[in-house]
């Protein structure tokens, strides 16, 4: 079973879009380029020594945006064998309008409680799913920036 959620949130469906696919460093890392336009840019997040390239697989303005792992350096301090857990998943945003705003609904392709790293990474995005809902409704969000 992949990792899934959905939330609410009281933001526009252009700024959603927007903060899931340009403004990444807003709510989530340290990313090495913020141009994302179309099916092929890559882009990587940095977390300490950690660090995932991303390919857009799939690019459709204001509705929907694929992420595939093309690259993994994944290091989660006490665990082992986790470096390129996240190779070849994908991370797919599917946003929709709703009478309050915008539900995003969130899945990691790949990331399933065979990984060593599924419970770390589990949490992890609970952390910073809720980071991105406070950086659209509060300019606020809760990135990890180490340089």
């Amino acid at each position: 079973m992949n990792y899934k959620t959905t939330i609410e949130v009281k933001s526009s469906q252009k700024n959603t879009f927007k903060a899931v696919s340009k403004e990444l460093n807003k709510w989530w890392g340290r990313v090495d380029n913020s141009d994302i336009n179309k099916v092929g840019d890559i882009f990587s997040v940095y977390f300490e020594d950690t660090e995932w390239q991303f390919e857009i697989t799939k690019f459709s303005m204001h509705d929907e945006i694929h992420w595939k792992c093309i690259f993994s350096n994944h290091t989660v301090p006490g665990l082992e064998n986790v470096k390129e857990e996240w190779l070849n998943t994908e991370i797919v945003w599917k946003l929709k309008e709703v009478e309050e705003g915008v539900e995003i609904s969130f899945e990691h392709v790949g990331l399933t409680p065979a990984l060593n790293c599924y419970d770390v990474c589990n949490n992890g995005w609970d952390f910073f799913i809720n980071s991105l809902k406070d950086y659209l409704e509060n300019e606020g969000g809760s990135p990890r920036i180490v340089e």
